[in-house]
């Protein structure tokens, strides 16, 4: 189910007020392609909704163009692409979600994806390194982890990948794992939770002081 309900830290927020679903079907006889992804055009920062309109757009045809690539190279059963989307709102933090998934004959892929950004007067996208600590966030990851061990994997993860998918849920960062990544195909993309007190980087500053006067 493709959710396009934004998220807000004080509850739902009308998500027409700020972005247009757009829809793609496409049928061949070797793919198909089913899309419904958000289009914002009312972010207080247009310059800003620009470029997140733009990788939501090229994440979409790069993944589009993938699929038609390997259904070229693989004759049989046909490639099915459908893309699902959300939208989440923490303040001024918003994250759109977009998970792909492929299945071919009896093959199952499901990979997530993540695009960041603060709308405000010089806000930016902010990919998951420049927004927290990893080597705290691998520690926090690896303890949430260890305490649900029926669903997790442990042995298999390593670290977090920088580009792994996440959004802000009040004070919590919320990861989004792709398919098989840290669990069984059974949990699809599962969520980990951590602390963003625990893991945020300080915010920078473009303020400057004087310097005191000496004391006489």
């Amino acid at each position: 189910m493709i959710s396009f309900l934004l998220f807000n830290h004080g509850g739902l927020v009308h998500a027409e007020s700020l972005y247009q679903i757009r829809h793609k079907d496409q049928i061949t006889q070797d793919w198909e392609i089913h899309a419904d992804y958000p289009l914002f055009d009312h972010l207080e920062n247009k310059e800003l909704q620009e470029k997140v309109n733009m990788k939501i757009v090229l994440k979409l045809k790069n993944t589009l163009r993938s699929v038609q690539r390997e259904a070229s190279e693989v004759m049989g059963f046909p490639i099915l692409y459908y893309e699902e989307s959300s939208v989440f709102k923490n303040k001024e933090f918003y994250s759109v979600v977009m998970t792909t998934n492929i299945s071919k004959g009896d093959q199952y892929q499901s990979r997530v994806t993540s695009i960041n950004f603060s709308d405000e007067p010089g806000g930016d996208i902010h990919a998951l390194k420049d927004y927290v600590y990893m080597d705290r966030l691998n520690k926090e990851v690896k303890a949430q982890m260890a305490q649900d061990q029926d669903t997790f994997n442990l042995q298999n993860f390593k670290e977090v990948r920088e580009d792994t998918a996440f959004y802000v849920n009040e004070e919590k960062l919320v990861l989004v794992f792709n398919k098989y990544e840290v669990a069984a195909g059974v949990h699809g993309t599962p969520e980990v939770e951590v602390s963003l007190e625990k893991v945020k980087k300080e915010e920078k500053t473009d303020k400057t002081y004087a310097p005191l006067p000496p004391i006489v």
